[in-house]
Formats: C-alpha cells, sequence, structure tokens
C-alpha cells in the first residue's frame, strides 16, 4: 500500500489547559489529518524524559510520562480498587515503576545509591507498599488514566483510517525502574554499575565515536526467557501505537561495545545481537515495525531486516551529496518509510538555509523551484517517489525554519524538546497543495472502513 504520514509529537500539539485538553486536541488533530488523506500519524515516546527532556533516556521502558496526566487524563474517571487490580495482572511492570518512584521520592540520586534499597528482598518491598499504600496506589491510578487515554485516541485514529505510529529506543536509562528491578537482564555487576556500554563506533563525522552510556542488554539471559521484557514491551507499546519504528534497529543485529572505564568510544568492539531469535518473538506483536537503520548498517542488520520484510528509512536531507539509494531523491526504493527529515534533523527549510551556495543551487536544480518554494517541492516531489510510506514532520508541511527543530543531538538546551506547534496549524493554507499532493501520488488511509471502537 502507499500511505502518507505526518510526525507531530503529542507534546507539541497546542490545547487548552483544560483537564483533558490535550487529549481533545489530540482527536481534533486526527480529524484533521484524515481530512487531508494522512494515514499515519507518528508521534515520539510518550515515556516520562531525562533531566534534559529526553524521553530517548527514559527512568522507563513502559510507564508514561506522569506529566501528561492533567493534558491527557486528568478528565479520566478514577479506577476503583478492582479496576487496578485486573489491570496489574497484564501490566506486572507498574508495580516496579511505583515502588521506584516511592524510593525516588525519598532518595532522588541514582538507584545504585541507595544502600539496602538498591537491591531489596520481596519482604522489603512488601512492607514498602504498605508503608506507603497512598503514593503507591496513587502511581498505578497515574498510569492506568494515562492508557485509558491513549486507548481513546488511538480508537479515534483507528476509526478514521489513521495509523498510530510510535518509537522504542533500543537503550534505557541506567537509573531506570527496569534496570534496578530487573538486573539480570542487564550487563552490570553486583554493584549496580555497568560492565559494558553503549554507543557507536568512530567515524568520518565522530573520530572518538558516540558514547552513549547505557548498559548493554545481556542477551543470553532475555533468550533463555524468550525475551518475554522485551514481548511485553512492544505488546505494551502496541497497545498505545499499533505501528512501531524500532530505534537503533542495527543494534539488534550487532552493537558497539565499549568497556566501562573507557572515556570515550573508540575502545569498543562489535558484538553479537540477538537477530533473528528475538525478532521472531515480537514481529507479532504490532500491526507495523520500521526498522531504524540509519548509520553503519552493516550487512548482518541488512539482512535482518530483509529476513522479516521490514520497511528501512530514507532521509531526503542526506540524498544530496552522492546519487545512491536510499536517500536521494531519485533512488528511493519502495520498502523504505520516506521523510524529509526526523526529529533529530534541522527542518527542511533551516537545513536548506545552512548549506552552501553550491548545494542550494543543486537543491533548486533538481527540484526546479526558487529558493521560497524548496520546502514545498521537496514535499511533493517525495510524496510522489516510489517509497511506499512518505511521513513528514509538521514543520515541513507549514515550511517553519530552525526554530521550530525539536532536538540537536549533542546539544543540552532547554530549546531541544520543547517545541510547540502553532496555534491553528491545521488551517495553514500548505494543506491545500499537500492534500492534493498525497491524493495525487496515490496515497490511501492506512484502514479501510470504519474500524470498530474500543467503547470507551
Amino acid at each position: 500500500m502507499r500511505a502518507a504520514g505526518i510526525l507531530l509529537p503529542i507534546q507539541s500539539i497546542p490545547r487548552s489547559d483544560a483537564p483533558g485538553g490535550l487529549r481533545e486536541a489530540s482527536i481534533r488533530a486526527i480529524d484533521a489529518l484524515a481530512s487531508f488523506g494522512i494515514g499515519v500519524w507518528q508521534i515520539l515516546p510518550l515515556n516520562p524524559p531525562d533531566f534534559v527532556g529526553s524521553p530517548y533516556a527514559s527512568p522507563s521502558a513502559f510507564a508514561m510520562d506522569p506529566e501528561l496526566l492533567h493534558g491527557l487524563a486528568g478528565d479520566v474517571r478514577d479506577p476503583s480498587r478492582h479496576d487496578l487490580d485486573t489491570w496489574l495482572e497484564n501490566s506486572e511492570w507498574v508495580d516496579s515503576w511505583a515502588l521506584f518512584r516511592i524510593l525516588k521520592s525519598i532518595d532522588p540520586r541514582s538507584w545504585v545509591k541507595w544502600g539496602r534499597w538498591s537491591d531489596p528482598s520481596a519482604q522489603e518491598l512488601n512492607h514498602l507498599r504498605l508503608e506507603n499504600e497512598e503514593q503507591y496506589w496513587r502511581e498505578i491510578s497515574i498510569q492506568w488514566k494515562l492508557e485509558h487515554a491513549m486507548e481513546i485516541i488511538e480508537a479515534h485514529a483507528r476509526e478514521n483510517g489513521v495509523l498510530m505510529l510510535g518509537d522504542i529506543p533500543l537503550y534505557i536509562a541506567h537509573d531506570s525502574a527496569d534496570m534496578w528491578h530487573s538486573k539480570e537482564l542487564f550487563n552490570i555487576g553486583p554493584d549496580g554499575e555497568p560492565l559494558e556500554r553503549s554507543g557507536a563506533p568512530p567515524d568520518s563525522f565522530n573520530p572518538l565515536g558516540q558514547l552513549w552510556g547505557n548498559p548493554t542488554y545481556a542477551w543470553p539471559v532475555h533468550q533463555k526467557s524468550g525475551y518475554a521484557w522485551w514481548k511485553k514491551r512492544v505488546e505494551t507499546a502496541s497497545r498505545r501505537t499499533p505501528g512501531i519504528r524500532i530505534d537503533h534497529f542495527i543494534g539488534l543485529a550487532e552493537y558497539w561495545a565499549i568497556p566501562p572505564e573507557a572515556e570515550d568510544a573508540r575502545g569498543g568492539r562489535w558484538a553479537d545481537g540477538p537477530g533473528a531469535s528475538l525478532m521472531d518473538a515480537i514481529i507479532d506483536s504490532s500491526d507495523f515495525l520500521i526498522a531504524e537503520d540509519l548509520g553503519m548498517a552493516g550487512d548482518a542488520a541488512i539482512r535482518l531486516r530483509d529476513a522479516y520484510n521490514l520497511h528501512g528509512m530514507s532521509i531526503l536531507q542526506f540524498g544530496w551529496d552522492h546519487d545512491a539509494p536510499p536517500h536521494h531523491l531519485n533512488h528511493i526504493p519502495e520498502r523504505v518509510v520516506a521523510y524529509t527529515g526526523t526529529h533529530d534533523n534541522d527542518t527542511f527549510a533551516g537545513w536548506y538555509s545552512k548549506i552552501g551556495p553550491d548545494d542550494r543551487r543543486r537543491v533548486r536544480a533538481s527540484l526546479d523551484c526558487n529558493s521560497a518554494d524548496v520546502p514545498m517541492e521537496a514535499v511533493k516531489r517525495l510524496m510522489s517517489s516510489k517509497a511506499e510510506i512518505v511521513i513528514i514532520p509538521l514543520q515541513d508541511v507549514l515550511g517553519l525554519g530552525s526554530s521550530a527543530r525539536i532536538n540537536t543531538p549533542g546539544l543540552v538546551s532547554k530549546r531541544n524538546w520543547s517545541w510547540m506547534a502553532p496555534d491553528h496549524w491545521e488551517s495553514h493554507h500548505s494543506w491545500s497543495w499537500l492534500s492534493e499532493s498525497v491524493k495525487s501520488s496515490g496515497r490511501s488511509p492506512w484502514y479501510d472502513g470504519r474500524e470498530s471502537s474500543l467503547g470507551y
């Protein structure tokens, strides 16, 4: 099938301050996108962000950000104890999340500094629940309400032919509920410190490589359990967004393992990832999986992607330096999700304004337009490409500059992760040409007909 999508974080949607205002704004966003022929709405992770606001280094692989409660679910009824008990049966992760939050409120340092609470016994945890019963159930109630709100949003999207597409970061933060609760699943020592850290090898852009610092997975332990933790992670994410983009998919085939004492990534080595055994366990847990295969995708990652017929990614901003697939406009393959840029790129207008004069001339010649029309023509050409799925950041539809960029990797700034879409973005004049481009390129809603509602 051929479909068009929009990349717009839920957190970036303008909304009223009323309880549930963000959920209602999300419903209206779906109505608008569907009216323009959009079949995919891609959002960014809803997990709690880290101290710089990034949801890609979250203290939980499962929980949603409690700060979203008012906007997404502030008007949702309080659950009964029966509701919560029933939900806990299939959402065991929320128990450890609630306990982690209780301990964080007592001692905000990393869990490795918690003394006996770094590795408590079952008896000690039960005592913690009883001593903090009100906070324990409040934390669980928050997650229940957020889950309920996302079910409402996803059901409305499905009814209107729109696939909700989310992100699963490959790694999780060291200081996370998952690592505190399930230490055996990660390469950490008895003191809780990493035995091996994640990153990327040196290249022409990063001569020292990239040292991300997250502990890597103890893949043999995951395999022995049938990848139960990963299956639950994907299943949980898929209830909120039935489409899933696996961030840093390359790491499932092979990953860059860095010694804990290293100051940069040069001392790392390639290690085998779980490969097909993990993919076999999770492939049926979502409606649609995308392999984020950008960067140094070796033969193992490409073979793994292709063995499961996964869509890779194409980024138009990367396609002007060489005449080769998958990024060059004239050589974009079918089985990809093509973007003008991602949340980690500048907007297309911002990118164009920063490249050199010769590069700008080449872009204008390729698109056959003047500078003012470059963002629009880039989107139109991408829509008419062979790519089965094309997803455009909202900023590029609106022709916004660098001030609308979502994230600049490596930059610690309050500007990252803080962009808000303009009020009345859905009334912008750009939608007239975009909807015509969607139609003329033969792109359709994701779901045919009206899907059944969840009944909420």
